[in-house]
């Protein structure tokens, strides 16, 4: 029985003498390094880069309306004209005076030369000068605040003004927007804010489409919102076709890129007691590899623990390996430079 016993554990020491001593056809490939990405999602609205609610600087009557809704206009174009009869009467009133005191004012020079009056007469009539010119630039500003004028370049939006109506310095005449370009604005994560600072570029995608365009971060609120840890952020969206309108939404995107790991193919992990593990290669010798599974990613995982950029790993035949065990390569044309 005893000698049953003793021939039973010879065999069973040879058996695995010769498995482990038997090479091992693998396939293998240098390890290569990845970083973890994070992506971070939100949703954004759009607005012009300009854009402002027109208001006449004084109410009076409508003479005319120089735009339609829709219409592209340049920065001094006349939009809407209130009568200036008036104004325009003062205005020539104050002309008038400011050359009256002109010829008065070189008349008493001339005399002041002579010593026919004294200073104060010649001092006099440069205050009268003075104030007509004043009033001049009143006179003028007054007929300009009859004027309505684009304070951009932009597009007008819808208006209820017509020719005729009454207005008042509360009426709003119509939006502008220079949509050449637009703010799309967005909160964003706190773990977002070292990403947005140093590479201050963010996918945004419109609702109606797939297509993601990029988008320059622009400016970042000053603080974080405490209840929401989240940025106020404003990104600037060319928009040179127009094709995008303010108040438009967009799907934000923005991947952040973390420390970087081993890749390891999916079929190369396996599977053990003590958790995941792999086999690379020592001298042609197999070696056990544990390993913690930092991100997992299409057809493969990033890892960390004991691997290195340019370790040989063993990518195929791992189900029988064992440790030490010489391995043979079957594509050693994959570890050339």
């Amino acid at each position: 029985m005893k000698l049953r016993i003793l021939l039973l554990n010879i065999y069973l020491l040879l058996f695995i003498f010769s498995t482990a001593a038997s090479s091992a056809n693998v396939m293998v490939q240098k390890v290569t390094t990845e970083r973890t990405k994070e992506e971070v999602k939100a949703v954004g609205n759009a607005e012009a880069i300009h854009s402002v609610i027109l208001f006449p600087a004084v109410g009076d009557r409508v003479t005319a309306v120089h735009f339609k809704p829709g219409n592209f206009v340049k920065e001094g174009d006349v939009l809407v004209e209130l009568d200036s009869r008036r104004q325009k009467a003062a205005l020539k009133q104050a002309e008038i005076t400011l050359a009256d005191t002109q010829r008065t004012l070189n008349r008493l020079s001339e005399s002041h030369k002579k010593g026919a009056i004294p200073k104060s007469d010649l001092d006099d009539a440069k205050t009268l000068h003075a104030l007509a010119e004043v009033a001049l630039i009143n006179a003028k500003t007054d007929l300009e605040d009859r004027t309505v004028l684009a304070p951009f370049d932009g597009v007008m939006g819808l208006t209820d003004v017509e020719k005729g109506d009454r207005i008042t310095e509360q009426t709003a005449i119509a939006t502008i927007d220079d949509t050449r370009s637009l703010y799309i604005n967005f909160n964003a994560p706190e773990s977002a804010v070292s990403i947005l600072k140093n590479k201050g570029i963010v996918e945004v995608t419109p609702w109606q489409s797939s297509k993601a365009i990029n988008a320059q971060v622009s400016y970042l609120d000053s603080r974080i919102n405490p209840q929401t840890r989240t940025l106020r952020v404003k990104a600037k969206l060319e928009n040179a076709n127009e094709q995008f309108m303010p108040g438009m939404s967009f799907r934000i995107n923005i991947t952040m890129q973390g420390e970087s790991y081993a890749v390891v193919p999916e079929a190369a992990l396996m599977w053990g007691a003590t958790g995941p593990y792999v086999w690379k290669s020592i001298d042609k010798k197999a070696k056990r590899i544990d390993v913690k599974i930092e991100q997992r990613l299409a057809g493969r995982l990033l890892v960390s623990g004991n691997l290195n950029e340019n370790d040989i790993l063993v990518v195929e035949g791992v189900q029988r390996l064992r440790e030490n065990q010489t391995l043979t390569f079957a594509n050693p044309s994959n570890l050339e430079e």
